[in-house]
Order: C-alpha cells, then sequence, then structure tokens
C-alpha cells in the first residue's frame, strides 16, 4: 500500500497559520524512496510512527525501527535544497506551516534556522502522535490536527513582521530591502535583519528571493499559465528571464528546464520533489 494525501485545516483559525497537512504511507518492508525538497518559505513539521534520524549535511535518512519511539522533526524555511532518504516502511504525517505559522503554535524555543528533532523537539506528545497514526479516516485525522494546534495556539504577533511579509508576498509593487525597512515600515533596516533572522530564520533579502522563486514556479505549474520564462519572469520581479536563470541554479543546481522537467507534483497542493528512484 502506498498513500499520500494533502489535507486541508478546516478550523479557520488554523487555515491562517497551516498551509495543508500530509500523509505519507508506505507499508512494504523492503521499501526505499529518495526525493529532494527543493527551497521554500514555509517550515514544517514531520511526524513519523517509528523510526530513527540521521542528520547529514543537506541529507536527512530518516529509517524504520520497529520498537523506535515516534520520532518528530522541525525543518525551517529551506533556503538550499534538502535530500530526504526513507529506509523500510513509512508512517509520516507532515504540517507545513505558512510563514510565521509555527510561531502561533511554538511553547518552547527553538532555533527556528536549525533542523531539529525529538528528544529535543517535543512539539506534540508521545501518545498524540500514536492517536494519529492509529486513526485511518483522513477528516478525523485532520481534526485532531487542528484540535491540538488549538490548544497549542499562543497567538504570536509582529506588526513589523507581519506587514514585512505582506509586502514581500506582493507581486504589484517591489521594493529593495532599505525601502522596505525604512519607508514602508519605519525601523532600520538592521532591526528589520533581526527581526527575520530571529522569528523566520534567515534576512529578508534571502528571504524575498526565495519567494520570488517559488511564486514564479507556482506560475509555471498551473495549467491556465502558459507563458514563457521572459514573461513569467517580468509577473514576479525578475530584471529578465537571465536573472531567473541564475537564481533557479542557485536555489536548485538546475536550470529552470531541468527543475520542471525532473520534479513532479506530489498531492494536491504545492509539495514539489524530484525523486531519485
Amino acid at each position: 500500500m502506498r498513500i499520500f494525501e494533502t489535507l486541508k485545516p478546516k478550523n479557520n483559525i488554523i487555515q491562517k497559520y497551516v498551509s495543508y497537512y500530509y500523509l505519507d504511507i508506505a507499508d512494504d518492508l523492503n521499501y526505499f524512496n529518495q526525493y529532494t525538497c527543493y527551497p521554500h518559505f514555509n517550515n514544517t513539521i514531520s511526524l513519523y510512527k517509528n523510526h530513527v534520524v540521521d542528520f547529514l549535511k543537506e541529507h536527512s535518512v530518516i529509517s524504520f525501527k520497529k520498537d523506535a519511539d515516534p520520532v518528530q522533526i522541525f525543518t525551517p524555511l529551506r533556503e538550499k535544497i534538502l535530500k530526504v532518504t526513507q529506509n523500510g516502511p513509512v508512517h509520516k504525517i507532515g504540517i507545513v506551516f505558512n510563514p510565521l505559522g509555527i510561531n502561533q503554535f511554538l511553547r518552547e524555543d527553538i532555533n527556528i534556522s536549525k533542523i531539529i528533532s525529538s528528544p529535543s523537539l517535543s512539539f506534540f506528545d508521545n501518545d498524540f502522535i500514536l492517536q494519529l497514526f492509529g486513526e485511518n479516516n483522513l477528516d478525523k485525522i485532520t481534526s485532531l490536527l487542528d484540535n491540538r494546534l488549538l490548544d497549542n495556539f499562543v497567538n504570536f504577533d509582529n506588526a513589523y513582521l507581519l506587514k514585512a511579509i505582506s509586502l514581500l508576498h506582493g507581486i504589484d509593487h517591489e521594493f529593495n530591502i532599505d525601502e522596505l525597512a525604512e519607508s514602508k515600515l519605519g525601523i532600520s533596516r538592521k532591526h528589520l535583519n533581526r527581526l527575520f533572522k530571529k522569528y523566520i530564520g534567515t534576512n529578508p533579502q534571502k528571504y524575498r528571493t526565495i519567494v520570488r522563486f517559488r511564486q514564479l514556479m507556482d506560475y509555471k505549474l498551473k495549467p491556465i499559465h502558459q507563458s514563457n520564462y521572459t514573461s513569467l519572469s517580468h509577473q514576479v520581479h525578475y530584471t529578465d528571464q537571465s536573472h531567473f536563470i541564475k537564481a533557479c541554479k542557485q536555489l536548485t543546481n538546475l536550470t529552470p528546464s531541468q527543475f520542471f522537467k525532473e520534479g513532479k507534483i506530489v498531492g494536491s497542493e504545492d509539495t514539489f520533489w524530484n525523486f531519485m528512484r
């Protein structure tokens, strides 16, 4: 059995902060899978039922172990490609947060820019994780996640960051970072950099680069958009097609044509992975 399903939160509050959940199940004892996750401005909590994890440089190796406790992994905003290897049966639930989304539910201090896993991370308790994996109904899994996140809701609020993120995601106007900080927010660039680094995990310049890349990628992947790279590049404020090609190579190590040819959409959301086997 092989299942990959993306699920949208039902609760109105959770919908503001969580983009989607996903369920990844493979019950073959000899299952082996490798894929590449590309740079993204979101971050995730991944839950595994009975697994152990090894973190290598830009590479996470997840291995099934029958008697192991559940594993939970925080993956921050990705500035570089991340390779993931899955060995043995997979029982995984992912939570994909919108920008600043995870900050609404953190009840412990973590380094928002580093991958971290249990036991250092305890976003959920093990009994709840096992309850999730004991449930076969997708609507019930969604409701359980919605309700537990509501229980953990702390309502993080920072007006500077919220406005900065809104402006950086907008496609109607383009701002340099100095203008964004001083003219639009009324703070120094240094202060804005500190806020981004502390609560998002990167600086606003890098964040904008990733946003531009994902916006063009989303346009390209939608069937209704058949524009060429030059037209699409201008829509998301690349100066020209060569600017986008350069950015794509820096972020993915691939040209745009290679990137869109080798990657694959999984589920019904923005999960776009390159499967290596």
